[in-house]
C-alpha cells in the first residue's frame, strides 16, 4: 500500500486518502483547520475552552489548536473529573504534563465538587446505565465549567464515529430536535448561559485521530471508559461500526444527511428555554436534568 502523493509506504488509508506517516498528519490537520473554517468556529480574539478528558482525541485537538491558534485566542483547558479510580485519574495527570509542557492553562471540575459523589459511588446506588446519569453530570459542568472560565466557545473532540453515534441514537428515540443541535457547530439557537460548542474533528474518523496522537507521540492511554458499552451508545456504537465494514463510507453518510436536515431547522423551530429555578442555567423545564439528578444524589446512601 503506496502514499498516493508520493508513494512511500502507507500507513493509513481511509476516505480522507491512503497516506504515508506525514502526509497523514498534514492531511489530518488540513482536514481539522478545513472545517473551523468552513463553519467559522473559531474567530480571531476569541476565548477557546478545550474539553481535555486527558484522552487521545482531547489530547490531539489540543494539540493542534494550540499550534495555529494559541497567538491569535486564548486556549484553555477543561477537565471534568467523574471519580473513575484507575481510568479518570490516570488521565489526569497526563492531561496536567501536557498542559504544564506546552504552557497552557487548565481547569478541573468534578461531579464530586457539585453533587457530593463521584461516579463510581453513583454506579453503586443508583439502578440503571451509568451513562445516563454520567451524560447529564457532564454535559452540564462542561457548559459550568466554560462559562466560569469567560469562554465564547467550547472545543470538543467528537469525532466522525462520535456524531454519528450521536445521529443514529437520537433518531432511533424520534428525537430530531435535539437531532439537529449536532454538527461542527452545535446548536441552532442562541441561549445566554449556553456556551457553544464547535466539533473541529467531524470529519475525520476514531482510527484517524488515535493515529494522529501516536505519530504525535502523544502519551494517552487508549483504552475507553470501564463504563463505556453498558448501555445504549455501546450497542448503536457497535452496529455502526459493523455497518462501516460492509458499507464503506456509512458513518459520513448519516452525518452529511443529519447536516441536510439540520438546513431545514431555523431559530424559531420552536424550540423554548427556560432557567433552571436552582441553578439559572437554561433548560427545557423548571428544573435542569443535572439539578434533578443532584438532588436525587443528595437524598440516596453514599457507599
Amino acid at each position: 500500500m503506496e502514499c498516493e502523493i508520493c508513494g512511500s509506504e502507507a500507513v493509513i488509508s481511509t476516505n480522507n486518502g491512503t497516506l504515508c506517516a506525514e502526509h497523514f498528519k498534514q492531511r489530518f490537520e488540513e482536514i481539522t483547520l478545513s472545517t473551523i473554517k468552513r463553519y467559522g468556529l473559531i474567530k480571531k480574539g476569541e476565548r477557546i475552552a478545550v474539553a481535555n478528558s486527558g484522552g487521545k482525541d482531547s489530547l490531539s485537538l489540543l494539540y493542534i489548536l494550540s499550534k495555529y491558534f494559541k497567538k491569535s485566542n486564548e486556549i484553555v483547558s477543561i477537565t471534568i473529573d467523574e471519580g473513575i479510580k484507575g481510568y479518570r485519574d490516570k488521565t489526569i495527570e497526563i492531561m496536567k504534563d501536557y498542559c504544564n509542557k506546552y504552557e497552557v492553562e487548565y481547569k478541573i471540575y468534578s461531579y464530586k465538587d457539585f453533587a457530593g459523589r463521584t461516579m463510581d459511588s453513583i454506579t453503586k446506588t443508583r439502578t440503571g446505565i451509568p451513562c445516563s446519569a454520567c451524560g447529564v453530570l457532564r454535559r452540564y459542568l462542561i457548559n459550568y465549567a466554560a462559562s466560569e472560565v469567560h469562554a465564547d466557545k467550547v472545543a470538543t473532540a467528537h469525532n466522525m464515529d462520535d456524531e454519528a453515534e450521536n445521529v443514529i441514537m437520537n433518531l432511533v428515540q424520534n428525537d430530531i430536535d435535539k437531532m439537529v443541535r449536532l454538527g461542527a457547530y452545535s446548536g441552532i439557537i442562541k441561549e445566554k448561559g449556553f456556551v457553544p460548542r464547535i466539533k473541529p474533528f467531524l470529519f475525520l474518523n476514531e482510527k484517524e485521530t488515535m493515529l494522529f496522537s501516536m505519530l504525535n507521540g502523544i502519551n494517552a492511554i487508549h483504552t475507553p471508559c470501564p463504563y463505556a458499552g453498558m448501555g445504549f451508545r455501546g450497542l448503536i456504537s457497535r452496529k455502526i461500526k459493523q455497518m462501516e465494514t460492509e458499507f464503506t463510507g456509512s458513518k459520513r453518510n448519516v452525518i452529511n444527511a443529519m447536516l441536510e436536515i439540520k438546513k431545514g431547522y431555523s431559530a424559531d423551530s420552536g424550540i423554548k428555554m427556560n432557567k433552571c429555578r436552582y441553578c439559572g442555567f437554561p433548560s427545557a423545564n423548571d428544573i435542569c436534568e443535572a439539578c434533578k439528578l443532584k438532588e436525587e444524589l443528595v437524598k440516596s446512601p453514599v457507599v
